[in-house]
């Protein structure tokens, strides 16, 4: 008579788990696992430089795995953010952007940004007029910039500032060549303890357009947030500034709105003021930035007014969880070791594979359905390095017993054998 089909699940599941479990509480599996995490400081720690390596790290250094659920977004294709317009501001002069502040303002944003650099000054005549301009918009928001690394004066701020004038810094946080994944709403300078913490372009935006977005965002606490990119650059309302200025637009995209002017190139390969973004449907080996600093703002300010944020683990669970999964392999790669060496290797192979497989995928899952980032980086390494470090253990292991009589499974003399 055959088994009910639940008896025999439950069989084999019980079977499954004593193949798991046989090794899993003996103390040479707490201790090669513990093995393991000692190669990966001691390793980790070594000040050499591998040369030969070198182009496998710089290629590998700027990636993500996270990016691919960015590149692959379709949640948010054909929807536009009704919040805000870009104004292409082309290469317009001081006193050109002044007649466009003035136009754009007569159609009645609630915030304007302008995503320009202004430090120092040029022509009087078009300064003067920039500065009555700027003087009279008391909406409108100026981009200054943050020098990270200069501790003394870390702020440089816009030269048509006025005490009135909403203002927070522009530049990314990354490197010009870098993906920029990060923004630091807020700064504080650790040399002026005083000082109240400075504003970064999309906080100062926000601040204006949504106190209740932007009180939010202060409460959190955060030196810096992942960016949740939503929308590509193409999926924000872009109009031109000349348009603007001939009369040929209408208030239908400026009134009540977020205006963010900015320079927009005039196809893909004006990479004038363009970044890197996990958006770039190249994820690996980029060549081509994807989107201009402006769109990049953008988006901050979309995950701000959602309250869309990306939700990173922290480090104490990772680690966590590299040493429990690291755990539970060493478990199944002691057993087949020990019980079936002749399958050992291929068994340890396909579970590598195959848990590697499995770790990232559920990574990237977490990441684009729920916005939660893990970093399985420690997982992989464990998981990579848990078979060359039972060799190692059993050889210090039966080392250990022949000169203190440590019990181990390993070995001849081994008790638990």
């Amino acid at each position: 008579m055959k088994k009910p089909l639940h008896q025999h699940i439950g069989h084999h599941a019980r079977r499954v788990g004593r193949h798991v479990t046989k090794y899993l509480y003996k103390r040479d599996t707490l201790f090669s696992t513990v093995w393991v995490f000692v190669f990966i400081i001691v390793l980790g720690s070594i000040p050499v430089n591998f040369y030969f390596l070198n182009p496998l790290k710089l290629a590998l250094k700027d990636f993500d795995f996270h990016d691919m659920a960015h590149a692959k977004l379709h949640v948010y294709e054909d929807r536009f953010d009704r919040r805000i317009t870009i104004v292409n501001i082309g290469m317009a002069d001081r006193e050109q952007l002044a007649a466009l502040i003035d136009k754009t303002a007569e159609m009645k944003p609630r915030v304007m940004g302008l995503d320009v650099l202004l430090e120092g000054p040029k022509d009087p005549y078009k300064d003067s007029v920039l500065a009555a301009t700027v003087s009279r918009c008391a909406n409108l928001v100026l981009a200054s910039r943050l020098e990270w690394k200069d501790e003394k004066d870390p702020y440089k701020e816009n030269f048509f500032r006025t005490p009135g004038t909403g203002e927070g810094y522009a530049n990314m946080l990354a490197e010009d060549i870098a993906t920029v994944r990060l923004w630091a709403p807020f700064f504080e300078n650790e040399k002026d303890s005083h000082a109240k913490p400075y504003k970064s372009f999309a906080s100062s935006i926000l601040e204006k357009y949504d106190s209740t977005a932007f009180k939010r965002l202060v409460k959190r606490n955060k030196e810096t947030e992942t960016i949740n990119y939503s929308r590509r650059q193409d999926r924000y309302y872009q109009l031109e500034g000349e348009s603007i200025l001939a009369g040929l637009e209408n208030d239908s995209l400026i009134r009540d709105r977020i205006i963010l002017f900015g320079y927009i190139g005039a196809d893909e390969s004006d990479i004038l003021d363009k970044k890197f973004t996990p958006m770039n449907k190249k994820y690996y080996g980029k060549s081509i930035p994807d989107m201009n600093g402006v769109a990049v703002h953008a988006n901050m300010l979309s995950m701000a007014l959602d309250n869309h944020f990306i939700r990173k683990m922290p480090g104490w669970f990772n680690w966590l969880l590299a040493i429990l999964i690291g755990w539970i392999h060493m478990a199944i790669f002691i057993k087949y070791y020990i019980d079936h060496h002749i399958w050992f290797h291929l068994v340890a192979k396909i579970a590598q594979l195959l848990s590697a497989i499995f770790f990232v995928y559920l990574d990237i899952w977490l990441y684009e359905k729920y916005r939660v980032k893990l970093d399985m980086k420690m997982t992989l390494i464990v998981i990579v390095m848990a078979v060359d470090v039972i060799y190692f253990y059993e050889a210090w292991a039966t080392w250990m017993h022949r000169r203190f009589k440590y019990r181990t499974v390993f070995g001849h003399h081994g008790t638990g054998h």
